[in-house]
């Protein structure tokens, strides 16, 4: 028998062995992820050979990818509509672990997964000043004006993206240089040691429902094989990617005038910024960021909750608060962008 017949059959044996019964399809949802973060990268890639990240011609690149280039258009809606998927999935993702308590002897790596969360989020603001249209520096201008009045932190950002506290034609290409360079590379570091953290310490998803004592290692084998998890996972791509296809056909994003700094524009952030909106109508702005830094240490802190109950009432507290920050952002904004 050859090396590769041998491989083949030791992996063939391998998606035979059945899944244990409480692994369900809400296991999938960690391959979606990695499904969508690879479309994002390819994506990303192809629309790279035609950027270029100065101020006089990142406006032009952009139009000239969405007007001449061949299925430019349809990738650039790929990238933009995948993104927003992205973080859905991962929002999803996150509430799921919280609410089964999937954190449980795994801090370590709850903590890489909210950093996960904010290299989205990282992602997500810094593309949105790259196509370099009227909406996009606004949108940015604002954000610089809302960091310059947080104390220590605010200026040190500023630093480091903007280069200082004007919106500069230098930002652009530190934007860039974070989106494309910079971010791709910690994301993928942290994604590989989650992955490596999970295969190593098992998966642990016992349901709200169940009692404290049960949970990994005490369930029995179900039907199902790794081979119809397989499939699963492989249709949920296939749906995905056709999702994706369609509504970048039938909603392909459009690219603003170019930057008229004497006619500045309304802002109108994207749906996932909603709540931070939501959350300044309501305090001033220097507070409304610690708030939300406080918020983001407390998830972190949250293994550390050990009544059951407890964790989940104040993650429902939480979720209730953050929609309806996100209803009064969508209200602020006079509707979504």
């Amino acid at each position: 028998m050859t090396p590769l017949r041998k491989l083949q059959e030791l992996i063939q044996a391998e998606f035979r062995h059945p899944v244990p019964a409480h692994v369900g399809r809400w296991h999938l949802v960690g391959g979606w992820l990695l499904f969508l973060v690879a479309l994002q990268i390819l994506s990303g890639i192809l629309l790279m050979i035609y950027y270029r990240p100065s101020p006089d011609e990142a406006y032009e690149s952009v139009r000239y990818v969405m007007n001449d280039v061949r299925l430019g258009w349809l990738v650039r809606g790929m990238h933009y509509w995948g993104a927003h998927l992205l973080i859905v999935v991962l929002l999803l993702h996150l509430v799921r672990v919280y609410f089964f308590t999937a954190y449980r002897e795994r801090e370590l790596n709850w903590a890489i997964g909210l950093l996960l969360f904010l290299g989205v989020g990282a992602f997500a603001f810094t593309g949105m000043l790259l196509p370099w249209d009227q909406q996009a520096y606004w949108n940015a201008d604002a954000v610089r004006n809302a960091l310059e009045h947080v104390p220590m932190v605010g200026k040190i950002i500023l630093e480091l993206l903007w280069g200082g506290h004007e919106l500069e034609t230098g930002a652009l290409l530190r934007f860039y240089i974070f989106h494309v360079g910079l971010l791709p590379w910690l994301l993928g570091m942290l994604i590989a040691a989650h992955l490596y953290l999970v295969n190593r310490q098992g998966l642990y998803t016992p349901s709200p429902f169940q009692g404290e004592g049960q949970g990994e290692g005490q369930s029995p084998a179900s039907s199902r094989t790794y081979y119809d998890m397989l499939l699963e996972g492989l249709f949920l791509a296939l749906v995905t990617f056709g999702g994706l296809l369609t509504l970048a056909v039938l909603f392909t994003p459009t690219l603003g005038e170019s930057i008229d700094l004497l006619r500045p524009s309304p802002v109108q952030v994207s749906w996932y910024f909603w709540p931070v909106v939501g959350l300044f109508r309501l305090v001033s702005v220097e507070l409304g960021v610690w708030l939300v830094g406080l918020g983001f240490v407390g998830l972190f802190l949250v293994p550390l909750l050990r009544v059951r109950w407890m964790a989940l009432g104040l993650g429902a507290l939480a979720v209730l608060g953050v929609l309806v920050l996100t209803v009064l952002g969508y209200l602020t904004q006079g509707g979504p962008r």
